[in-house]
């Protein structure tokens, strides 16, 4: 099931919506969940942490705008999926700081709502992406993107997440088979990153956003670097696309 909500203020773009995404669910065999809030206040009232996928925002509501909403979603550390709706591109910066998906000018049509929910639905399988990692004789399902980077101790692989340490016997190149290249790179013999947290880098370390730091190895520095600036390169360029 995926939970979708729509900010919304005018009867007749809620029901277009509501039509486009009725009939994307039929097309494509989906499940969708949708809920409609005419006011900030309204939504907030039926507000839960986790509780919608995707969240189309009209940036121009009565008493509050989009990005207001947007922005409190992030900085409760929601990673739901954002698209925009508006009459202008006064806010496209401001959209693109809150990492929204799509950005729908009004008038609203199909193709436009077709195309917000493709690339909603494929970020949220990206999201979902997991590994098996053996633990004794268990395995554990870890999410790709909650994983900060891996490093290697006697043997044994450190994998560090965004909620808790996990030590398996795996071998390094063994999950670096696993993870599937970027946005991991192996950027030593005894550690891999999950490029989408670092925090800054040196000519020495990667600094990453948990506090922690990943050495580079001197031997390799200039093109490990090169690496992860074209990584970010890529990405900044496909958001902007966006």
């Amino acid at each position: 099931m995926v939970y979708i909500a729509v900010c919304e203020d005018e009867q007749e773009h809620q029901e277009k919506i509501s039509r486009f995404v009725k009939k994307y669910e039929a097309i494509n065999c989906c499940n969708f969940e949708i809920s409609f809030f005419s006011t900030a206040t309204d939504f907030w009232e039926h507000y839960q942490p986790g509780s919608f996928n995707i969240v189309f925002l009209d940036i121009y509501l009565k008493e509050d705008n989009g990005i207001e909403i947007g922005k409190k979603l992030r900085h409760l550390g929601e990673d739901c999926q954002l698209v925009f709706i508006t009459s202008s591109r006064d806010f496209a910066i401001e959209g693109f700081e809150l990492k929204a998906q799509h950005y729908i000018i009004k008038p609203i049509v199909e193709e436009k709502i077709v195309e917000a929910l493709n690339r909603c639905l494929a970020m949220l399988a990206e999201d979902m992406k997991a590994i098996q990692i053996p633990i004794g004789k268990l395995e554990v399902a870890l999410r790709l993107k909650d994983i900060i980077y891996v490093e290697v101790f006697n043997k044994v692989s450190v994998i560090h997440t965004i909620n808790e340490e996990i030590k398996t016997y795996l071998p390094l190149s063994q999950l670096e088979n696993l993870l599937g290249g970027a946005p991991f790179l192996r950027c030593h013999r005894c550690s891999i990153i999950n490029m989408n947290f670092v925090e800054d880098y040196t000519t020495a370390d990667f600094i990453m956003k948990n506090g922690d730091t990943v050495g580079i190895p001197r031997s390799n520095s200039v093109a490990v670097r090169q690496q992860y600036l074209d990584y970010v390169f890529t990405k900044v360029r496909g958001e902007a696309g966006a």
